[in-house]
């Protein structure tokens, strides 16, 4: 384990297949970073881009079930914005690269989608993930002013996770701590839409601007994990 935080972008060289999990409502922001010449494939259940490019499929799909995925399913493929298309997509035993960031924490089933991710990515292919370490500040404090859950409906640990993969059949090649830069907060808390009063953004900002400052990797605190595993 360590403090260091590599990103993504170290690799996604001459990854030429790609499974994106919880493709969202923008894209994932590492999709203009890849090869030229690179096919993404990926799943949501809520969100869509307006646009995307050509070498990007997406399919609408619930990522707990994952693993139910076989070389005859037949998948919602994305056009347009409420339009879709029912497409026969092989995609067992595929993909070089899957990527699953800030999603372990909002599916119903973890296991299962660790247990489809072994079943999409090839021998020797690598996962990147992401998520958010409950037993530290940030994963409380979000569910302090997220009430309902906010989306983060599971609870996990760096070890829960990891003995997963490992159960499915993956080495673990990193883990390192994730750091938090508080954007999501700052830019996304709807204290509005929750009737939290006698707040604004410029005060929610500064509360940002406190976190980055004093909540810092040297003083222990992290967003959560950054992982890298390979299929064996």
């Amino acid at each position: 384990m360590s403090d260091k935080y590599i990103g993504i972008e170290k690799y996604l060289k001459d990854k030429r297949n790609i499974f994106d999990v919880g493709t969202g409502p923008n894209g994932s922001d590492w999709w203009s970073k890849s090869d030229t010449g690179s096919n993404i494939t990926g799943c949501d259940i809520f969100f869509f881009p307006k646009k995307i490019s050509k070498n990007i499929t997406i399919f609408k799909y619930d990522a707990s079930k994952l693993n139910r995925l076989n070389k005859l399913s037949f998948l919602p493929v994305y056009k347009s914005p409420n339009k879709f298309q029912l497409k026969h997509l092989n995609l067992v035993n595929k993909f070089d690269f899957v990527v699953a960031n800030h999603v372990l924490e909002h599916v119903s089933s973890p296991s299962n989608l660790i247990k489809g991710i072994s079943k999409l990515i090839k021998k020797d292919g690598l996962v990147y993930i992401g998520f958010p370490e409950s037993t530290n500040f940030t994963d409380i404090f979000y569910h302090l002013i997220h009430s309902e859950g906010g989306g983060h409906i599971q609870k996990l640990t760096k070890n829960f996770i990891e003995n997963l993969f490992k159960q499915n059949g993956f080495k673990t090649l990193h883990i390192g701590k994730w750091p938090d830069d508080w954007l999501w907060f700052e830019k996304q808390f709807d204290f509005k839409g929750r009737n939290i009063k006698y707040i604004n953004q410029k005060e929610i900002k500064y509360l940002a601007d406190v976190f980055r400052k004093e909540l810092t990797l040297k003083k222990g605190y992290f967003y959560g994990w950054e992982m890298v595993f390979k299929k064996l």
